[in-house]
């Protein structure tokens, strides 16, 4: 169950400084913002025992997809210090972890194998992986811990930490130095 001081706790860290004058302009003028409010003022309706609170959260829901065209499952879980820079056409599945200080930019997918008569398995996302335009991530695996996702990439494997893939599949293109 979500608590409400977590919900709170998060939209904070969502914000990019403390200031009242920041969450303002933020509220207004930072679309990426926007999509993570909406998303976890959704996500903590949606797990409440009152039908009324989940129909709202269906609204935000419905909102976020016909206004940002972003699909983020109220089943993922989104850390502290996420970035949409760009937040246009993101897919975000089920059970899909994403830790904190990640950066994902327009059309990115998170999602399941998609394979019939299997368990549906996720992918999880290390802290401070950059995630470019239009990536495709998929399956049981792990993005390590400052990773880079280029763009267009397709990852169905395992991502090492520090390490920068690129291609359809993804490939290693280069490991960065500790």
């Amino acid at each position: 169950m979500i608590t409400l001081k977590e919900t709170i706790s998060a939209i904070k860290n969502d914000l990019p400084s403390k200031s009242f004058k920041s969450a303002v302009q933020s509220y207004f003028y930072n679309t990426g913002f926007r999509v993570l409010l909406n998303h976890r003022i959704g996500k903590y309706l949606y797990h409440s025992k009152f039908i009324l609170f989940r129909q709202i959260a269906n609204y935000y829901k419905v909102r976020l997809i016909t206004k940002r065209n972003c699909d983020i499952s109220y089943k993922s879980f989104i850390g502290k210090n996420v970035r949409f820079p760009h937040p246009i056409g993101i897919v975000i599945g089920d059970g899909v972890v994403i830790k904190d200080n990640v950066k994902i930019w327009q059309q990115v997918t998170f999602g399941s194998h998609g394979k019939n008569n299997e368990t549906m398995s996720y992918p999880t996302v290390e802290e401070n992986v950059k995630v470019f335009a239009g990536a495709k991530i998929f399956g049981n695996i792990t993005i390590g811990s400052n990773a880079i996702i280029a763009a267009n990439a397709v990852v169905n494997k395992s991502v090492l930490p520090n390490d920068t893939v690129a291609g359809i599949p993804a490939v290693s293109i280069k490991q960065k130095s500790k």
